[in-house]
């Protein structure tokens, strides 16, 4: 069980890294990698890491690759995040920034 979830993880990784890839050229069929990467984590009930899952949006699983299409902003009143907003769609996600350690890289 454990080797076919370490497979499976592999495979997302690839689809996800595939997508990025092919996105500038054909944007269609990059979404279609990233929507069969996001179906292979929900049938294996893989659970993805979170620098693999802020590479792409949930809603229309665009990949971001440059600045073409995502926009980023942190913002600092009340508890500080970083806002991640989709170019395509518009869908907004919001990420908490952890104040008192070294902050991380958000989007790698």
């Amino acid at each position: 069980m454990r080797r076919l979830r370490k497979k499976a993880f592999n495979h997302v990784r690839r689809a996800l890294d595939f997508a990025a890839k092919i996105y500038p050229e054909s944007p269609e069929n990059a979404r279609e990698a990233v929507r069969l990467a996001m179906k292979i984590c929900q049938k294996k009930r893989i659970r993805l890491p979170p620098e693999l899952r802020r590479r792409f949006c949930r809603k229309c699983a665009t990949p971001f690759v440059g600045s073409s299409t995502f926009t980023v902003r942190v913002r600092g009143r009340g508890s500080p995040h970083v806002v991640v907003r989709c170019k395509f769609c518009g869908h907004v996600r919001r990420y908490a920034i952890k104040l008192g350690r070294k902050t991380e890289t958000i989007l790698k």
